[in-house]
Formats: C-alpha cells, structure tokens, sequence
C-alpha cells in the first residue's frame, strides 16, 4: 500500500506538525482572530496548545529559535503577487533546498524551509535563505528567525503564525498550495509536511563556502561574536561594522539614528537595537570635552529610526564618511559595472480542515553553479 494512504491518527498529526512547526519550548506567540490583536504566551507549548491551533480555536506562532539552533526558516513575502515568492522556490531548488509555499493568514505568503533534526545553525541558514532572496533582487524581504540566536539582548526572537491554523483553511488560507498548479492547495497538507525534504548543515555549509558568503557575513561563526557582541551582524556594511566595534569621537546623534537604521534592516527588533547601541555608548569618546550620547538620546534616535522605513545609508554625511571602507559594496562597483547585490550566486481543492488527510513534485536535481534568476 502506498505510504501516503495510510490514515493518519491526530497523534501521527501532532509529531509531524511538532517535527517542523516548534522551536521555543516556553514561549510562543498568537492572536485574536476578531481584532488581529497579538500577544505573547509565556506558557509550555503542549500538545492542546498545537491541537487548538489545529482545530481553529487559537492560533500558534512559534519562536523559532532554540539557542542558536532552528528547524525551520520562513520568508514573508507580504505581497499578493506570486511573482517573486515562485522565483525563491525555483532558485532555492537550483541549490538542492527545497521550498514550500504557504498561503498566509491574510495576504501574501510564505516560503517555508525545514531543516534536518534536530536543527541547524540559525545563522548559516539565514545567510543561504538572505543570499538566495539577494538573488532574486528581494533582498529586504522578511527572513524567520530573525536573529542568529538568542541570548540577553534577545531572551525570545520574533514569531511567526505555522500553517494550518483549523479555521482559516477552509478559506483556502495558511494552507500549502502547489506552484506548479496555479498556487492551488494540495490535497492532503499532511503528506507534505511528512515527506518534506529537510535541509542538512552540510548542504548549507557548502553554499556558504563556495559561493564565499562566510567572509561578509561573520554571523555563522559563534566564536566571531565573542568580545564583539555588537560589530557582528549579518549583512552590516562595513562602514557600521567599525563605528560600532570602535564608537564615535562626534556626530554621535547622527550617528546614532543611521545605526540604527542599518540594524534594523538586518533584522534586529526595536529593543535589541537600543541594548546594542547602548553598549555602542559606551565606546564613544566625544572630542573637545563633550558628553557621550545618553540613554535617553540613543531610545530617541532608535525610536525615529523604527518609525518609517528609512532606506538611506548616510553615506554623505560626516558622521558616516569617516568610516567608509572600500570594500563596501555601495561604493565599489563590480568590474562589468554592475552592482555586487544584484549578481548570482557563483557555485561547482478542497481542504476541509488542518487534522483532516488532505503529491509533492519530484525536486529539481542539486546543483550548486551559480544560475542567475529569470
């Protein structure tokens, strides 16, 4: 008998849906479907909690982190257009990664990658998943998690709603859909997820190290954060990487508000932000007798800087033009003329409900050269 028509036990359910949808054991995030108000739950995600999500009760968002560990990544494309998320798939099945894409809640969707158990390096898996939207020119689109890892700046990351949230798929919504069938639902979600292909460290490594990603992005390393807590981030640019590994002499202000944009942009929430800048202060040593910028002033200026969606560097600015660097890729064209961000990666139905049994296509072969996307 073909595996894929074996009925499924909702206990069979619940160790798929735990084997790709859990990360933060303690914690986990939801929402009133009525008013879209969310909240954080400080409580153990049991099996009732996992099966009222199932049901359509309460939904369940996870926390994906676990130290610096996670089983699954997540790109948001909050766009209804299919354009971009169907090229994130195809270019992600270019280098052996298999991507599924989820309906959202509300628009748009999202991208899912799980990760072989149980888990893989949060930081090497964002570098992969951030090159591959780079790729594709989406580069600012939202990646989960979005931190490396967790610690006393970020005790819990950020979380994002699972699949399969028992109300809403009958409306078609947090369901997978099939790409290759106009963005229809597949029939039975359950096999889906129990024959996904999960993505090995390995594999991530070896992008990493054939397409160089690993010397511009010092996240992947732990050891790289020790004693420079603040300096490493994946994606800053160089001239950011200084001021806050070495601090400011002036224009602390100003400083202080393009930091903060640039940390916003690789991901840091609001609050991690303002504990790295604090700790930024600190190095700062103000000409002329003047005062270091004060706690106050940093919130202020990180409060602005979270306020709109400011894509400027400063790069004009004094307060930025002492720390430009030559290896920024804003300032160093590629020979050909074009830009470093904008080139490939250079590598060798019906649904009745989330518990009910609801045919994958066959992978693309792996291939690890570089394709430029179409």
């Amino acid at each position: 008998m073909d595996q894929t028509s074996i009925p499924r036990t909702d206990r069979d359910k619940l160790c798929i849906f735990r084997a790709c949808f859990t990360g933060l054991p303690n914690a986990f995030g939801t929402y009133d479907p009525k008013t879209g108000q969310v909240r954080q739950v400080k409580q153990p995600v049991t099996d009732d909690v996992l099966l009222n999500h199932l049901r359509g009760r309460q939904p369940y968002g996870v926390y994906l982190l676990i130290g610096d560990k996670t089983r699954a990544v997540a790109v948001d494309f909050d766009e209804e257009d299919t354009w971009k998320p169907l090229q994130f798939v195809r270019q992600a099945a270019h280098y052996g990664i298999q991507a599924y894409l989820e309906r959202s809640k509300r628009k748009g969707w999202h991208a899912w990658l799980f990760a072989e158990l149980p888990g893989v390096s949060a930081g090497k898996a964002r570098i992969v998943v951030k090159a591959i939207l780079e790729d594709i020119g989406a580069p600012t689109t939202e990646v989960f998690p979005k931190q490396d890892r967790l610690g006393e700046a970020v005790q819990f990351g950020n979380f994002i709603n699972v699949p399969l949230f028992g109300a809403l798929v009958p409306q078609g919504r947090t369901v997978f859909v099939d790409p290759d069938a106009g963005f229809t639902p597949f029939p039975n979600q359950w096999d889906i997820l129990a024959q996904a292909k999960r993505v090995k460290e390995s594999l991530l490594d070896e992008i990493i190290e054939i397409n160089d990603l690993g010397g511009n992005h010092a996240s992947a390393n732990p050891a790289a954060h020790k004693g420079q807590p603040s300096s490493s981030f994946h994606g800053l640019l160089p001239c950011a990487q200084r001021m806050l590994a070495e601090g400011v002499t002036g224009y602390q202000r100003i400083a202080c508000f393009r930091l903060a944009i640039q940390l916003k942009k690789v991901g840091l929430p609001l609050a991690s932000t303002v504990a790295v800048l604090l700790d930024w202060a600190s190095r700062n040593r103000p000409a002329n007798g003047k005062r270091k910028i004060t706690e106050t002033e940093v919130r202020e200026q990180t409060t602005w800087a979270y306020l709109r969606n400011y894509r400027s560097c400063g790069c004009e600015e004094p307060a930025i033009a002492a720390f430009c660097d030559r290896s920024c890729p804003l300032s160093r064209p590629e020979k050909d003329g074009s830009s470093a961000s904008s080139s490939g990666l250079i590598t060798d139905s019906n649904v009745k409900g989330a518990l009910d049994e609801d045919t994958r296509k066959p992978s693309q072969p792996t291939n690890l050269q570089a394709q430029p996307a179409s």
